[in-house]
């Protein structure tokens, strides 16, 4: 009689367990999956970019939904459409072309698992994924790439695509600038107000460079209040101006921490490559921050530009 409740009561368990399984693969598999582009390779590995519903430009070109940061994509590369539940790749009369599969096309219909190169090295994975996946993966690329305090690349970034930048630019002849930026007196403001202040003044101040430069140009967090900003086919005199903006703007933020005014100015140094006065990006670094380092000896709030020799 003992054993045949025990047995009973077993079962019981195993069919409510049964039940609740079931259930869960049920509501798991009807939560939406949605089509969607996962980078594969670059300095955008990682990144999953949502399709449903949507026509998205894939190129260099800032004003592009699915923007590439590598000189083998055309400006205007390829476009990407989701209609009635069918997305579509079209090739754009790129320079470089456009595989699914390794086969080269001009327009084909995506299949779940497709893999794609975009121009010669750019790869990503067409497939459908659950809303929770895309937004996991975009997190860790959040994390790996991008300073948590000023939501600015961080420096691992920032190195990557400086070193791509200048190589590109000695191939092709174009100029290349280098900005690097210093909050004024910013160890004073941590001792007056806290270091809470401190990382206030240092979000706003990535705020402002953030909204401050072209979507093609790339700002980051060098490290502690120190910036940098990479302008792309830009002459010094035209860096000059970019800087310049970056300065008053920065002197003209009214910022308030817990009551208390806070006044904020940075000095930058410039560096630009151009008719190969440099053989190494850490050059161009090295002599960006010799310059800030005047613009501070010099009184601070100052631009110092090294111009091509």
């Amino acid at each position: 009689m003992s054993d045949k409740k025990n047995f009973n009561d077993d079962e019981e368990i195993r069919d409510k367990t049964q039940i609740a399984t079931t259930k869960a693969k049920v509501e798991e598999t009807s939560q939406p999956m949605d089509p969607c582009l996962t980078q594969l390779s670059g300095l955008g590995s990682g990144q999953v970019f949502n399709l449903k519903n949507k026509t998205l430009k894939i190129g260099r070109d800032s004003s592009c939904g699915i923007w590439v940061e590598d000189p083998h994509i055309s400006r205007f590369h390829a476009t990407i459409t989701d209609l009635e539940g069918k997305t579509t790749i079209v090739d754009e009369n790129s320079t470089n072309g456009v595989f699914v599969n390794g086969k080269k096309i001009k327009s084909h219909v995506l299949n779940n698992g497709d893999r794609l190169l975009i121009g010669t090295r750019l790869y990503f994975k067409f497939s459908y994924e659950f809303a929770d996946y895309q937004r996991v993966q975009n997190q860790k690329y959040q994390e790996a790439n991008c300073d948590s305090l000023t939501k600015l690349y961080n420096k691992r970034y920032f190195i990557d695509t400086l070193s791509r930048e200048f190589s590109f630019s000695r191939r092709n002849k174009t100029p290349l600038s280098l900005l690097m930026i210093d909050i004024d007196f910013f160890k004073k403001i941590n001792d007056s107000y806290g270091h809470l202040a401190g990382d206030y003044v240092l979000g706003r101040v990535g705020e402002m460079l953030k909204k401050g430069l072209r979507h093609e140009n790339l700002a980051c967090r060098y490290g502690g209040e120190e910036f940098a900003a990479i302008l792309r086919n830009t002459p010094a005199s035209s860096a000059e101006v970019v800087a310049e903006r970056i300065r008053s703007s920065v002197a003209g933020l009214d910022l308030n921490y817990m009551s208390h005014p806070i006044k904020v100015t940075v000095s930058i140094g410039i560096a630009t490559y151009e008719i190969d006065n440099y053989e190494t990006y850490e050059e161009l670094i090295k002599t960006a921050d010799e310059y800030l380092y005047e613009s501070k000896m010099n009184g601070r709030n100052k631009i110092t530009v090294k111009k091509a020799a």
